[in-house]
Order: C-alpha cells, then structure tokens, then sequence
C-alpha cells in the first residue's frame, strides 16, 4: 500500500516547477524519510527494517529522455547566464563574469539544441533558438565589454 502511495504522490503538483527533477527527488527521498508502516517495524533489527523498507519501495519513473535532454540544456542555459555576469550564482548570491565558462555553456547548449530540432514542436524550436540566439549575443556583448 506504501508504494502505490508514493508511485501517486510522483505526479507532479508542484506549481511553476521544472517536472522531472521535484518528481524524481520526491520520489528517492520519500520513502527514506517516511516512518515504517508501524510501531513495531522500529522494534525489529536494522537488516529487517532495511528489508521492509526496500520491499515498499516503488521503482522510481524515469522522465521521458527528451523531457531529460530538455532539462539539461535548460541547465546549461541557466549556467551560460551565470558566467556571463548577468544573473548572481544562487549558491553564493554573487554576480561573477567567467566568459570561458559560458562559452563552454553556450556551445554544449547549442549541441543539445541541435539533436532537439527534429524532435520536438515548431514552437519549443523557435524557443530554443531564441534561447540559444539570445545566449550568443549576450556572449559577444559581455566579451566586448571584458577588452
């Protein structure tokens, strides 16, 4: 019962958040984090918690890849603006201008962009070259401020 409950609770309710990620980590660390099915599964030894907790463990979904691939450039995309000194890295709060770093960003971007064409909408391909296009030229703009 445990595990169709948590196989449920991997939809997705989040509001204004990327899926595959809050679905994937809901799913790896709820059932870690929720108490066995009663009192007495505290009381047996740790291999027959361990047992019981594997037992009630649904396989976590796997996100479909071009949902993954998506992701992923979206990440790279996000890092771009990062080194390009133009949004403050969220670990540190600070803006930092690292142009290598963005066109490593930028390139591998556009490689993904690149296997995402003939797979995906007109209007998500219009999104990613833009987004890509927008990365360039912010790129040209940031070095020519660097010199």
């Amino acid at each position: 019962m445990d595990a169709e409950a948590i196989a449920g609770d991997t939809g997705g309710s989040d509001a204004g958040t990327a899926e595959p990620a809050p679905g994937s980590s809901r799913a790896s660390t709820g059932p870690a984090s929720a108490p066995g099915p009663g009192a007495d599964a505290s009381a047996e030894g740790p291999a027959d918690a361990t047992a019981d907790a594997s037992a009630d463990t649904a396989p976590v979904p796997q996100p479909p890849m071009l949902d993954l691939v998506q992701t992923f450039l979206n990440v790279l995309a996000a890092r771009a603006w990062q080194h390009l000194g133009l949004v403050p890295d969220p670990s540190s709060g600070k803006v930092e201008r690292r142009l290598e770093d963005a066109q490593l960003a930028i390139d591998a971007a556009a490689a993904l962009a690149e296997v995402l064409r003939p797979r995906v909408g007109e209007r998500d391909r219009r999104e990613v070259e833009t987004l890509i296009t927008n990365l360039r030229l912010n790129f040209v703009e940031q070095k020519s401020r660097a010199q």
